[in-house]
């Protein structure tokens, strides 16, 4: 008798039933339901069914055996708690019409002639083994509804998103959003200034939301020196300000006997100044159409063959930028450029003007963040939030400064013997021919050292052919001044003419905000935010594949955009190479503990800097990286201070720099359970054949298990 021919049974049958009152057929029957509803039981859901052995832990016993007691008689309640209670659709009042106390036949004399000794035989009777043909009919099910399960799955997984994104990616790769086909597409956007903390100041929904699901690095490395022309041409260049020529935003060539100034555009626009292959002119030379928005440049050597290009305009608002973007991506696939830049200024224009710890530069924060939610609202109504790839990025970090943080250069040597002046707020010196260098340097260095024993120093001097650190990459070029004078963070070089604190008809002290400082310096790092399809093999799908779960990686420097971009696009890097050092994007590691979480400190956390670039943190912590990929104890930096703090609710103070010079730092091996880990696979790696293999093995092990549970008696 089936459970639903039991349940369908009258009420004062089934008392009959489970009293006993019945004859000896009638009995008979009664065990031989219990009996087949144990076996039915443990198979469904009992220690060895067949969905409870699949999770390799014991499920719960439901038809378990009962022992009767003797002498004493069976009521309703009893043989419902016998037969698994709930678990069997009893509850009161249910199919069976039991109410709460129908204990009718309890003490039913007719209740008692049941054979008790024949009841002990029946419960304690062991179950028996199934037929091989019920065992090869659940085989043959279970294994079914698990091959339909892989087959799900690779669908899912291999049809949506391409699963090794950039590996896979030519730049004739057809993409469609239901309407349109499109090529490999991406966007790279600069928000001039935006410094790395600025994303902790809860003033950017949107790129915070872009951070933290998908790809960043805790902070993007800017080259050096951290101004604003040297760094965009690093980003798409992939080559440092040495190898480039764009040196600082203001500097004196000594072969062209001419001035770059980036304010004018008489002067910087010329190609003689600008070296390496940018972004746009890689991919136009690769039949790659570009679209360039006012980066900095982009307008030189007569537009660089750019199939779209937008001059500065500073007066040019946020919504028009969104809308330039969106228009280039309406147009027909035969037009359409596939590699988009554009240049975001608001940032560091309030930065320098009020300073990166106020009121005004968080309102222009929310601004700028409101238009990356209508660029990404336009991506989504086109339906090519899955299709485009977006690339965030800024090229300095910000440091405020005030009148009283000012080194006064003329007053430590006579600037007459200087010829030309490069850079601010650092100082490059080129003196006269006659004039001896050294005996500069000297005088620079030793009030350097006067003023550190008094605990005042606030700058450093550097020769560029002697002592320039090399982590800088900034001496192998002739366009690099001699002599460097380069302040602390927040401090500024100039001069009594420039500006005397002593002389308020000078006018209230500008800029309030600065940039320029060491690069790795914390108050200089930039940020890397990217989406998209050559980058969600990286960050991937959560659990129910509807959200996507970003990835922090380590930090690099910018002059590894180039590379990364080209990839995104499916093309070649730039004629002549980069000084890119990461591989491609497969060589990304996520980092193990990061944020730091509340309650610890800043060096229990390990933070590094990415191995392939070749440059050294100044050691002053030391913390184990437990990423399982070749990390180990590495030397950190800590974080210094603002120079010049000023009040801000959404910032924190942070501890005092650190000015040793930076040393290599020591990498340890992985410990052999570290190297164990990261020797296992993960599933958002593999090909469709290996993630079938690894679903097959999966299948057998849980069979195996079941198989065991089959053939076990119970105790």
């Amino acid at each position: 008798m089936t459970t639903a021919q039991y349940a369908a049974v009258p009420a004062n049958a089934a008392h009959d039933i489970l009293s006993g009152s019945s004859d000896d057929e009638g009995s008979c029957a009664d065990h031989e339901v219990l009996r087949e509803e144990e076996e039915r039981e443990k198979l469904l859901a009992g220690r060895n069914g067949l969905f409870g052995s699949i999770g390799g832990k014991p499920g719960v016993k439901i038809g378990r055996k009962v022992r009767g007691v003797r002498g004493k008689k069976k009521g309703v309640r009893d043989v419902v708690q016998m037969m698994g209670g709930k678990r069997l659709g009893m509850e009161e009042g249910g199919e069976f019409g039991l109410g709460a106390d129908s204990d009718d036949g309890a003490n039913s004399e007719e209740g008692g002639e049941v054979d008790l000794l024949r009841e002990k035989e029946v419960f304690d009777r062991k179950p028996r083994k199934p037929s091989v043909s019920r065992v090869l009919l659940y085989t043959v099910s279970l294994l079914t509804l698990l091959l339909l399960l892989i087959s799900a799955s690779l669908s899912l997984s291999h049809g949506h998103r391409p699963r090794t994104a950039p590996l896979g990616i030519t730049k004739d790769t057809r993409f469609s959003n239901g309407t349109h086909d499109y090529m490999p597409t991406t966007l790279l956007i600069s928000l001039d200034g935006f410094r790395a903390d600025f994303l902790d100041r809860a003033m950017s929904p949107e790129l915070t939301a872009m951070a933290s699901s998908g790809l960043s690095p805790r902070w993007l490395t800017p080259a050096f020196p951290s101004v604003t022309f040297p760094n965009h041409w690093t980003i798409v260049t992939g080559l440092y300000p040495e190898s480039h020529g764009i040196v600082g935003n203001s500097f004196w060539d000594p072969a062209l006997e001419k001035e770059f100034f980036y304010t004018d555009p008489a002067r910087s626009l010329q190609g003689e100044w600008w070296g390496g292959e940018p972004l746009w002119a890689t991919a136009e030379r690769q039949g790659v159409k570009s679209a360039v928005h006012m980066w900095p440049g982009s307008e030189a050597n007569d537009g660089w063959g750019i199939s779209y290009l937008d001059h500065f305009n500073s007066t040019e608002s946020l919504k028009r930028k969104t809308a330039r973007i969106l228009e280039w991506l309406d147009l027909p696939l035969q037009d359409r450029p596939q590699f988009i830049a554009a240049y975001v200024p608001n940032v560091d224009v309030t930065g320098h003007k009020f300073g990166p710890n106020t009121t005004a530069l968080n309102l222009v924060i929310r601004e700028v963040d409101a238009m990356l939610t209508d660029l990404l609202d336009g991506l989504n109504a086109r339906n090519l939030t899955d299709l485009i790839n977006i690339i965030v990025v800024s090229d300095h970090g910000m440091a405020s400064t005030s009148h009283e943080r000012l080194i006064y250069i003329d007053e430590i040597i006579d600037m007459s013997l200087i010829e030309h002046t490069d850079g601010w707020p650092l100082y490059g010196l080129r003196p006269h021919a006659n004039v001896n260098i050294t005996a500069l340097y000297e005088t620079l260095l030793s009030e350097t050292l006067m003023n550190q024993a008094k605990g005042k120093k606030h700058w450093d001097v550097y020769l560029r052919d002697e002592n320039m650190p090399p982590r800088w990459h900034f001496s192998n070029n002739n366009r690099i001044a001699p002599l460097w004078v380069v302040p602390e963070t927040g401090y500024a070089i100039v001069t009594r003419e420039e500006y005397d604190v002593d002389a308020p008809s000078k006018g209230r002290y500008e800029p309030a905000g600065l940039h320029g400082y060491d690069n790795l310096h914390p108050l200089m790092r930039a940020i890397f935010v990217a989406k998209g399809p050559a980058f969600r093999h990286i960050y991937g799908k959560g659990i129910e594949g509807a959200v996507d779960v970003g990835v922090v990686v380590e930090e690099f420097g910018n002059w590894e955009v180039h590379r990364i971009v080209c990839e995104s696009l499916g093309i070649g890097e730039a004629l002549g190479g980069t000084n890119a050092t990461i591989k491609d994007l497969a060589a990304f590691k996520a980092v193990n503990g990061w944020p730091v979480a509340e309650g610890e400190e800043e060096g229990e956390v390990g933070t590094s800097t990415i191995a392939q670039v070749g440059e050294t943190i100044a050691p002053t912590l030391t913390a184990t990286v437990p990423t399982g990929a070749g990390e180990g104890v590495v030397s950190i930096q800590t974080i210094p201070a603002d120079p010049n703090p000023q009040p801000n609710p959404n910032t924190t103070q942070l501890p005092e720099p650190n000015q040793n010079e930076p040393q290599n730092h020591p990498v340890e091996s992985p410990e052999e359970g570290e190297e164990k880990k990261s020797d296992e696979k993960n599933p958002e790696d593999m090909n469709p054949w290996e993630y079938a293999k690894w679903k097959a093995e999966k299948l057998r092990i849980a069979l195996e298990k079941w198989w065991e549970g089959v053939w076990v008696g119970d105790d």
